[in-house]
């Protein structure tokens, strides 16, 4: 699986539920602190989403627009210890929005809490900074304000709940509170709009998110972060194999990569603008990867509080075989935001290209309690159960990824699902389904990730040969292929010519 399925740029959700003999990064047992959790940092703090007063839904954009910016401001102090949006994301859902509850599974010492109105062209925004345990309210303030001034608003926001923490701020700290993504108020609402679009992680939502940050830079042609964000949608497209109408995959690289370069140029310190230009530095040389885990490294120097860096630099270290090295960088995101669904599912792909199914197996059930519609846990977890002879738990897991899988890519749940028919005996029907999850790559080159499911599937059919037509077939014949074919689930196709020779061209140079 391409670590790329992790871009989780403000996006990546899931409880922060800790599964019984889980640990919370995600490793087995036992835990090295698994006694009591520890005492929070005097300066921690998370900001929970914004309760939307506003009965239109055309403004819920801004539940989490708001939060996400004030927690990114409060994270350029470096005496407070902020929790990432994806931390508070995770924390806040299917619970009551309880801050002392929120404020416990955070493990932080005050909780912000806010809620907001919008009418026309005027908001109002209500903040509250909460101390914990007490539940108390350490400060609070209203502000009713035309639209155009939410960026004043934001900064007024987070320069008080910082001083409220940690007392009055050095000039340092005021300056860095007051930089601002762009002057320009249009610019920035079309910013958080295409946030929230590109949150959803659908086709149609990512083309919509790029629309919104297109309008932003029209606006403002020097916003470097609206770049930077472009950039990412070219690459979920690119990733996942979607169709891009009118755009093809040679040409959102081109544009992609352009875009995270823009980026840079702007701004050289912006973590986005480097792992954005990772991810079309791995498109432009797949058999080589030159210069991927260069711009990670910068990225995790530049931010090291992010977890996506981490999170990204661990996923690309797995890619070009250095696995200790990766588990390693996959349990520093963790450990910056625990319960990250994405990140334990790219830990449980790891221990499953090392043999360690039962280490991939806790990985993977603390995806799924994190996000209960993560249907690629579902479809990977149903072959590490068939290979431990849980026939019932594979089912359930292939009805699950059935269930959840995306209009348009049904394969995630046909193809697990034929493995477990084929399994069970029923041969014909499992080809069948295979069928079905054949015809959306009739015509044309399949992306990987779309190879990948749909040739783990024809090989639980039998189905050896079209596995490999369809492996051979896939658009990246690099490393990122290398990897995924060390999979368990293609080991009855190593002795195969075909599959040696497939695996020789995409091997890494220095790698086994």
């Amino acid at each position: 699986m391409r670590p790329a399925i992790a871009l989780a740029f403000l996006l990546a959700v899931g409880a922060a539920v800790q599964l019984e003999g889980q640990c919370p990064d995600g490793s087995p047992p036992p835990c090295a602190r698994a006694a009591a959790a520890p005492t929070p940092g005097a300066n921690s703090v998370g900001v929970m989403l914004f309760n939307n007063l506003t009965r239109d839904t055309a403004y819920a954009y801004l539940s989490d627009g708001l939060a996400s910016e004030i927690a990114t401001s409060l994270a350029r102090v470096p005496r407070l210890e902020v929790r990432s949006p994806g931390a508070v994301r995770s924390a806040q859902r299917g619970v009551d929005p309880d801050p002392r509850l929120i404020g416990r599974r955070l493990n932080v010492r005050y909780v912000v809490e806010g809620d907001f109105q919008r009418g026309g062209e005027r908001i109002r925004i209500s903040v509250r900074l909460v101390v914990l345990p007490s539940g108390t309210q350490r400060w609070s303030e209203g502000y009713t304000r035309p639209v155009t001034d939410l960026l004043a608003v934001q900064e007024e926001i987070a320069s008080a709940v910082a001083t409220a923490i940690a007392g009055a701020l050095l000039p340092k700290e005021r300056t860095v509170l007051a930089q601002r993504p762009t002057q320009d108020p249009e610019a920035y609402d079309h910013f958080l709009r295409g946030n929230f679009q590109l949150a959803r992680r659908t086709p149609s939502s990512v083309a919509r998110a790029i629309e919104e940050y297109g309008i932003a830079l029209r606006l403002d042609p020097s916003f470097a972060q609206a770049n930077a964000r472009v950039a990412l949608g070219y690459a979920l497209y690119l990733d996942w194999g979607w169709n891009f109408p009118g755009v093809t995959p040679d040409s959102q690289l081109v544009v992609g990569l352009r875009a995270a370069d823009r980026a840079l140029a702007m701004d050289s310190s912006s973590a986005d603008g480097w792992i954005a230009r990772a991810y079309f530095l791995s498109f432009r040389n797949p058999r080589t990867l030159e210069g991927v885990i260069d711009a990670l490294e910068r990225a995790t120097q530049l931010d090291p509080r992010s977890a996506e860096a981490w999170h990204q630099y661990g996923s690309w270290l797995a890619v070009f075989g250095r696995l200790d090295e990766s588990i390693t960088g996959l349990r520093r995101a963790l450990a910056l935001e625990p319960g990250r669904a994405v990140t334990l599912f790219t830990l449980g792909q790891v221990y499953e290209v090392i043999r360690r199914d039962t280490e991939a197996l806790q990985s993977y059930d603390s995806a799924i309690v994190a996000d209960p519609e993560f249907y690629a846990a579902y479809s990977f977890r149903t072959f590490v159960r068939l290979r431990a002879r849980d026939l019932a738990g594979a089912r359930a897991d292939a009805e699950a990824a059935t269930r959840f899988s995306p209009m348009g890519e049904e394969y995630y749940g046909l193809a697990p699902l034929a493995a477990v028919t084929a399994f069970e005996g029923d041969t014909a029907a499992a080809r069948r389904l295979m069928e079905r999850a054949l015809e959306p790559i009739a015509d044309g080159t399949p992306g990987l990730l779309v190879g990948q499911m749909i040739g783990l599937g024809l090989l639980s059919t039998g189905e050896r040969r079209q596995a490999l037509d369809v492996l051979e077939r896939t658009a990246a014949h690099g490393v990122i292929l290398w990897y995924s074919l060390q999979l368990p689930a293609f080991d009855p196709l190593r002795n195969e010519p075909r599959f040696q020779r497939l695996n020789d061209e995409s091997r890494p140079p220095g790698a086994r």
